[in-house]
């Protein structure tokens, strides 16, 4: 995930310390349920992933410590995702694959020819977030002899047109770089926007140069700002040279340029490059890591995982990049699934809805391949702010996203258990939200024949009130029609909504069981009216004669 990915410091036990863990967790007592081993896993009917011939619903957490794996077990799930060992003593993945077995687990590891045809495989992993974009500059700006770079803030921010933005010239007294444009343009006004904060040193005297010869020398203030100047005479060049004369030294010796730019005589900035997006691994690639992959084991699925940009909500990119990219990667999977963390990622339940409306958009996308999403589950993100401002997930909105989910079209559960504040913990979900989870995950477990059956939705229509969020699916198992259902509502209004049976071939009447809730409704005419508080879940079952 885009908040919890491989490159955080975060896996470093050895094998025998986590074994030794392990034991201790059986001796204590700890309870392990036992999956049968895996001979076989196919993609089948209705997205549905098959495991020895009978239809199976990965519930799955994310990247775990296999100290963890008795929280894993507790909370109901049944398959963990992720391992990507690392330099310095941590087990390789035929070690950790031997632990998740050992814990009544499925994996669904990174490719490792000494896993294959493993008991405990449920499946591959590509590198997580393929789609995921970072900036990339569109211009050359070459440095000068004895500057060091700074990967993190790279020269071409200078002229990327964010003026917040910044390039770190180190060290900045007699800095030297050189901006190469595609064609000639001629300049007749330059401006800096100089970084100005505590520590750093500030340039204070730069020069134009022309090749050798000096073309301008601008004076400047250390403040922030546009400091903008008039040359004696237009430069016409494909390159511009500059060099930093004089600084107003800090406690550090380099410092910052945030912005240059260069002025035509229409008053266009020539220097502007604004840089462009491109996502972590091409397609392309993409394609080539999974043929690779099937080519040396065809025997299990190779699973994706996207950030939620594939949403037009995000904007991150356009809709032709998304035409292009997404039906190019989903080629190079048989499994597919996403993360949106509306709460945990963003401070925003408001949010919440689009964990549906992403379900659904991907299951349209992604033909007969089975889909999953990701669910928060607790606060503590990285990037939301101090904790104490934090709003927090419930049980209330687990149970709603992962019912989201389903009826969005995904036929399996993942579950982002890391949190980072106050500290970090690969599973730092609270008490109450564990016992929530256990709640959900026996529910799944229980149900998941019934929802991994045919969906006939042709034969449910449900009416609402306009503007009203519900999201509803029928399937038929064991004599019984099944009606799943959520209140999406992202502003949490409660809902009533008459549900219309049609098309079913089998004799309806009496009344409409509420599963586990204690309670029925009356169905006459193939009808029946339930209300829905905020982000409520129901689940009814109907006899069929």
């Amino acid at each position: 995930m885009r908040l919890c990915i491989r490159y955080v410091r975060l896996i470093r036990w050895t094998f025998r310390l986590i074994a030794t863990v392990l034991l201790m967790n059986l001796a204590a007592g700890a309870v392990y349920g036992q999956l049968p081993p895996i001979e076989t896993v196919e993609v089948g009917p209705n997205r549905v992933l098959y495991v020895n011939g009978k239809p199976f619903l990965p519930i799955m957490a994310w990247l775990q410590n296999p100290s963890n794996f008795p929280l894993v077990k507790k909370c109901g799930m049944n398959t963990v995702a992720g391992y990507w060992p690392r330099a310095g003593g941590t087990q390789n993945v035929a070690e950790y694959l031997e632990l998740v077995k050992a814990a009544g687990l499925y994996g669904v590891m990174p490719y490792d020819p000494a896993i294959k045809g493993h008991p405990a495989l449920l499946g591959y992993i590509h590198d997580d977030e393929p789609d995921l974009p970072h900036q990339e500059g569109s211009a050359d700006v070459q440095p000068g002899p004895g500057l060091r770079l700074n990967p993190k803030t790279p020269l071409w921010r200078m002229v990327d047109g964010d003026e917040s933005s910044w390039s770190v010239l180190d060290p900045l007294e007699n800095a030297e770089w050189t901006l190469r444009l595609k064609s000639p343009a001629t300049v007749g006004r330059v401006a800096f926007w100089l970084t100005v904060s505590p520590g750093l040193s500030v340039a204070t005297e730069i020069a134009l140069l022309d090749g050798d010869r000096e073309v301008a020398r601008f004076h400047l203030e250390p403040r922030r700002g546009k400091q903008e100047f008039t040359l004696p005479q237009p430069l016409t060049a494909k390159e511009f040279r500059f060099r930093v004369l004089r600084t107003q030294a800090g406690q550090n010796e380099w410092g910052s340029i945030s912005e240059v730019a260069g002025y035509d005589t229409a008053g266009q900035n020539v220097f502007l490059s604004p840089p462009r997006l491109v996502p972590r691994q091409w397609p392309e690639r993409t394609k080539e890591v999974y043929q690779k992959i099937k080519l040396a084991d065809p025997s299990r699925p190779v699973f994706m995982t996207f950030t939620g940009y594939f949403h037009p909500h995000f904007s991150k990119w356009s809709d032709q990049e998304r035409r292009s990219l997404y039906p190019a990667y989903i080629e190079a999977t048989d499994v597919v699934g996403f993360d949106i963390y509306p709460i945990y990622g963003w401070n925003k339940p408001e949010w919440i809805h689009l964990v549906y409306e992403a379900t659904a958009q991907l299951t349209a996308m992604a033909g007969e391949r089975p889909v999953y999403a990701w669910i928060e589950t607790s606060k503590g993100g990285q990037y939301t702010g101090p904790l104490e401002r934090q709003k927090d997930v419930t049980g209330r909105h687990i149970r709603a996203e992962v019912w989201m989910a389903l009826c969005g079209g995904a036929t399996a559960i993942g579950y982002f258990t890391h949190v980072w504040k106050p500290a970090y913990s690969q599973f730092g979900v609270p008490e109450e939200n564990q016992r929530a989870l256990k709640e959900i995950n026996d529910q799944l477990t229980r149900l998941a024949p019934a929802i991994l059956a045919a969906r006939e939705t042709a034969k449910l229509r449900v009416e609402v009130p306009e503007k009203a969020r519900l999201a509803a699916f029928l399937t038929r198992h064991d004599g019984f029609a099944y009606i799943f259902a959520v209140n999406y509502d992202p502003e949490e209004k409660p809902v009533t909504a008459k549900f219309v049976l049609s098309g079913l071939a089998d004799s309806v009447s009496g009344s409409v069981e509420v599963v586990e809730e204690g309670r029925s409704l009356p169905l006459g005419n193939r009808q029946f009216v339930d209300t829905f508080g905020p982000l409520a879940v129901h689940i009814y079952r109907i006899r069929l004669e």
